[in-house]
């Protein structure tokens, strides 16, 4: 069984770029993007057992990041002037803030739920 996430399941619980939740299928979530510069999107695209896919956009900035495999998972950090991934065996534990970044984590489930972390500055 996967740990209880802090928010549950409640997307809205990430509008104000802070949140720890678990995902079944696809959503999209709006969120402060980094140095006040408007509005950041995360939109999981693809979710099953031990898998995982979305996008971030912010601005003109645009990341994709996918996991397949148990205990697999991505990072993104997404900064005012670009973002950058990082995809491997992850800890779904709650990553650390960063100055001037946004940080995304998302961590696959093997029952198809997915973890998912926005940790603001």
């Amino acid at each position: 069984p996967s740990p209880s996430p802090a928010d549950g399941t409640d997307v809205g619980a990430c509008t104000d770029g802070n949140c720890e939740i678990a995902v079944t299928e696809p959503v999209t979530i709006r969120f402060p993007a980094p140095d006040d510069a408007g509005r950041a999107t995360l939109s999981v695209t693809k979710i099953g057992p031990n898998e995982i896919e979305y996008e971030v956009k912010s601005g003109n900035n645009r990341s994709t990041g996918g996991a397949e495999g148990p205990g697999q998972g991505c990072l993104t950090y997404l900064r005012d002037r670009g973002s950058g991934n990082s995809c491997g065996t992850l800890d779904p534990t709650r990553p650390s803030p960063r100055p001037g970044a946004v940080v995304i984590q998302a961590t696959t489930g093997t029952d198809g739920t997915a973890l998912l972390h926005i940790v603001s500055p």
